[in-house]
């Protein structure tokens, strides 16, 4: 089942890329979210009607997670970002279910082969080659067959069209009125952060093994201040260009999934909820030749929704509880969710979504929660009624 998503994505979007064509692979990407749809409604798993491992209950939630993320990342406007995080998405739910089918029957979990590091369309890795990108360090990457060639025989991998023209990526944050509403405005990124920007550089007693900043290519870990919490990660890159971040499990283990976090975005800052895995480090791996920060936010510090919140990119708002009527736009970019996240970190009721620039409206949760933005364009949240608290 691991490999099941192969033989459909690979050799996607090579086409000449006229409109029809286009259409036409668009619907197959669609086609592979309802396909595996089917696979897990008709799965014959049912976690509630039997005692299994936390592991086990963890792979079959990945697989839901993964199905969702799916569905999300392909509404509205589709474009070639969006098929490529669906098959990244499809991807993880495939390997999750098959971790589940495995684990059932009493065999080892399976190895996963990555998709290809420079488009996810190009279908499943085939061997490791080492690549820089211009004016960078060179490292190992996971390639497919036809990208080792070229690569081989010193031509670029094949053009993936993925990266996007995106609004000014510094991140804002700013704190107005209960009614009022602006445009977002862009602040240096790197440069001492102004007080309304919550997610400018960590906030003083940060501990010095939950933060970390250098310069260059390196691999890092961040301590966990209990491994049994979730964490809120924060990324800052001095450049986005020929720049990228790793989320990944520790060197030699391969049972967690890598997660790409800025890789083909022009965008330098990241704010990722990364769930409890009974680990007591993070790891990540930094490509870029500038400057870059990490920390794990602490939870008291996460920012309080009080009036209307603008940035860019992804972000987690803590909210007091009540029905409060929200505002949600976004100014460009392509696919947007605002989710409650779940006590585990993970996405959880679906708040809102849309694609590219739209206005829409929202109702925060009756309980407290975390609100989580994903998106990689510019938006704004803005409280429009008085909040009914419980």
């Amino acid at each position: 089942m691991t490999d099941g998503i192969v033989g459909a994505i690979t050799g996607l979007f090579r086409g000449s890329g006229r409109a029809s064509e286009r259409a036409d692979e668009l619907a197959r990407v669609e086609a592979e979210i309802t396909a595996f749809g089917e696979a897990l409604a008709g799965h014959p798993f049912l976690p509630d009607h039997h005692v299994h491992s936390s592991r086990l209950l963890a792979d079959y939630q990945r697989a839901l997670d993964a199905y969702e993320r799916a569905k999300r990342d392909f509404v509205g406007d589709r474009n070639l970002r969006d098929a490529a995080d669906v098959l990244r998405a499809l991807d993880e739910g495939r390997h999750a279910l098959a971790c589940v089918d495995a684990a059932v029957a009493g065999l080892p979990r399976p190895h996963r082969l990555p998709l290809c590091f420079f488009d996810p369309r190009h279908g499943r890795s085939a061997e490791k080659v080492r690549w820089a990108p211009a004016g960078g360090a060179a490292r190992t990457v996971a390639v497919c067959a036809a990208d080792a060639v070229r690569l081989a025989e010193g031509r670029p991998p094949i053009e993936s069209g993925l990266r996007e023209r995106a609004p000014d990526p510094r991140p804002v944050s700013r704190t107005k009125g209960r009614r009022g509403h602006g445009s977002a405005e862009a602040a240096p990124t790197l440069s001492p952060p102004t007080p309304a920007d919550p997610y400018g550089t960590w906030p003083a007693h940060t501990g010095t093994r939950q933060r970390r900043e250098n310069r260059g290519d390196t691999g890092v870990q961040l301590s966990r201040i209990d491994p049994r919490e979730p964490a809120l990660l924060v990324v800052h890159l001095e450049r986005a260009a020929d720049s990228w971040v790793e989320l990944t499990s520790p060197r030699g283990d391969d049972e967690l999934p890598q997660q790409i976090l800025t890789h083909g975005s022009s965008l330098t800052r990241a704010v990722v909820p990364v769930p409890a895995d009974g680990r007591d480090t993070i790891h990540l791996e930094m490509h870029t030749r500038r400057g870059w920060r990490i920390w794990l936010h602490p939870p008291e510090k996460i920012p309080l929704l009080m009036g209307e919140v603008g940035s860019t990119g992804s972000y987690v708002l803590r909210h007091p509880g009540g029905r409060e009527p929200l505002q949600v736009t976004q100014h460009d970019g392509s696919a947007f969710s605002l989710h409650a996240l779940r006590a585990d970190f993970r996405p959880g009721e679906l708040l809102c979504e849309g694609t590219g620039a739209f206005t829409a409206a929202a109702v925060t949760p009756k309980k407290p929660a975390l609100l989580y933005v994903r998106s990689r364009g510019s938006w704004t949240l803005t409280p429009s009624g008085d909040p009914k608290r419980p």
